[in-house]
């Protein structure tokens, strides 16, 4: 067959650059190392904003309750919801996440009475009525569901769009040799 060709040998610099890839490749743990700051960093800012896209505001209740405190931030970053987020790094994953109980619920949102009901004992107390007038009310149980209203999800455990670009980034870098 008649025709033109051409003849590409790789040398052993392109052999060893393909090697460090082969090798880098079957243990991703530092690039997903730093995959895993980097969600966990964007995951904090959620809770700095305020939710991305924005959390539904906290009801009155709750708002007089919390003393101007933003949302899912009682304790800040000082072991709250917040401060209990931690980036862990595996060969072939990254995993962001916390070890609190109550984060599913602020992360999918739970119907009022969706756990059930519990018997809460009431303390004698003294109570105002409208009038003015007080009423010594006398202790006693009460049936409450839990949780006693409707909690709106706010997604906190998100990976951003913009946090894609530095994922990509810190892949290739890893698996070329060539830092981010």
């Amino acid at each position: 067959m008649a025709g033109a060709s051409i003849e590409i040998r790789v040398d052993d610099k392109v052999k060893e650059l393909f090697a460090g890839m082969q090798r880098r490749m079957a243990g991703l743990t530092p690039a997903m190392k730093i995959i895993g700051e980097t969600v966990r960093t964007s995951v904090i800012r959620n809770f700095e904003e305020g939710g991305r896209p924005r959390w539904k505001p906290l009801s009155p209740a709750t708002l007089a309750r919390r003393k101007g405190k933003k949302i899912l931030m009682r304790q800040g970053f000082a072991g709250g919801l917040a401060g209990s987020i931690h980036a862990k790094a595996y060969r072939d994953r990254a995993v962001v996440d916390t070890n609190k109980i109550y984060a599913a619920v602020h992360q999918f949102g739970a119907k009022k009475g969706s756990f059930g009901t519990v018997t809460a004992r009431v303390r004698e107390h003294v109570r105002r009525l409208a009038s003015g007038k007080e009423v010594r009310v006398r202790e006693h149980t009460r049936k409450t569901k839990i949780p006693w209203g409707d909690i709106p999800a706010r997604p906190f455990l998100m990976v951003q769009d913009e946090d894609w670009e530095e994922i990509r980034e810190a892949l290739a870098g890893y698996i070329t040799g060539v830092s981010p």
